[in-house]
C-alpha cells in the first residue's frame, strides 16, 4: 500500500511537469521590480497648459512579461521597451486636486501606489516683469497654496554684469533650488550678489515653483510604491514662472524658462532608478 502511495505521488509530480510549470515561485533571491512615475502639469509663461504622464517599470533580471500598468483603472499606453524596462506615458489632460492609484501587474504579482495631484496655484512674488531687484534688495519669492501639495521644490536663477571695487566690469550667475513646505522664499543680498560686487548694471531672473506629492526629490527619501514592487510615484504642479530684471532691464533675457527647469527635475527625478 505504501508503495503504491508513492508510485501515485510520482505520477502525478511527472503529470505536472509534462502539462506545464505548476504555481510561480519566486526565487528568494530575486528582487522587485523597481516601479517610478508622475503626474506633471505646467503652465507656461504664454498661457498655455500641458499635462504628462510618465512611467518606467525597471528589472534588473529580465521582464518575464509585459507589465500592465494603469491609473485608476484605465491602462497607459507603453512607448519604449527593452528586455529589462518598459516605459509608458501620454499627454492626455487629467483633473487635479485628486487621486490618482496606480497599479502595475507583473509576472510576480502587483504593486500599487496613489497620489494626490496637487491642486493648480500661482506665484505672487516676484510681482511683475517690471520688478528690479537691486543691490541691497532681498530677494522674495511667495506663492498662493496648492491643494493637497506636500511640499515646493523652487528654482532661482539671476545672470548679471557688474564692476568690481577696482571699477573692472564682470558677469555672474547665481542659481540654487531648494525644496521647503512654506509658501515663501526669501534670499538677502549676500546670497545673490557676492562681495565682490559693488555696483550691479543690468542683468534678470527668474523664479519657478513645484506643487509636489509623494517622496521629495531630496537623498534618504523612502519609496511609495508598495506590493509586490518598491519606488517612487509622485504628482507635480507648476504654475506660470515669474520673471524679473537684476540692476536694470536688458535688451535680450538670460534666464532660463520652464523648459530648462524640467530638465533639471527630471534629472533629480532619474538619479533615483539608479
Amino acid at each position: 500500500m505504501r508503495g503504491l502511495r508513492l508510485a501515485v505521488l510520482i505520477g502525478l509530480a511527472f503529470a505536472g511537469c509534462k502539462h506545464g510549470p505548476g504555481p510561480r515561485r519566486q526565487d528568494p533571491n530575486y528582487r522587485e521590480p523597481l516601479i517610478t512615475g508622475y503626474l506633471y502639469r505646467v503652465e507656461y509663461y504664454d498661457y498655455s497648459v500641458e499635462y504628462e504622464r510618465d512611467f518606467e517599470v525597471y528589472d534588473h533580471e529580465g521582464l518575464r512579461m509585459v507589465p500592465v500598468l494603469e491609473v485608476n483603472g484605465t491602462a497607459v499606453p507603453p512607448y519604449f521597451y527593452s528586455w529589462a524596462s518598459y516605459k509608458y506615458g501620454d499627454n492626455e489632460r487629467f483633473t487635479t486636486y485628486r487621486y490618482y492609484e496606480l497599479d502595475v501587474t507583473h509576472y510576480w504579482g502587483s504593486a500599487f501606489s496613489r497620489i494626490v495631484m496637487p491642486g493648480n496655484f500661482l506665484v505672487t512674488n516676484p510681482p511683475g516683469d517690471s520688478y528690479v531687484l537691486d543691490l541691497e534688495s532681498t530677494l522674495v519669492v511667495t506663492w498662493r497654496s496648492s491643494a493637497g501639495a506636500q511640499w515646493y521644490w523652487i528654482d532661482v536663477y539671476a545672470s548679471y554684469d557688474f564692476l568690481d571695487s577696482s571699477g573692472q566690469w564682470d558677469d555672474f550667475e547665481f542659481e540654487m533650488d531648494t525644496t521647503v513646505k512654506d509658501t515663501y522664499l526669501a534670499l538677502p543680498p549676500g546670497r545673490v550678489f557676492p562681495h565682490e560686487v559693488m555696483d550691479v548694471l543690468e542683468g534678470d531672473g527668474s523664479a519657478l515653483v513645484w506643487a509636489g506629492y509623494g517622496p521629495p526629490v531630496e537623498p534618504g527619501d523612502y519609496g511609495n510604491v508598495r506590493g509586490s514592487g518598491y519606488g517612487f510615484y509622485n504628482g507635480f504642479n507648476e504654475p506660470k514662472e515669474k520673471y524679473f530684471w537684476v540692476g536694470a532691464p536688458i535688451a535680450v533675457r538670460r534666464s532660463p524658462g520652464t523648459p530648462e527647469s524640467r530638465v533639471k527635475l527630471k534629472t533629480k527625478l532619474a538619479a533615483r532608478r539608479q
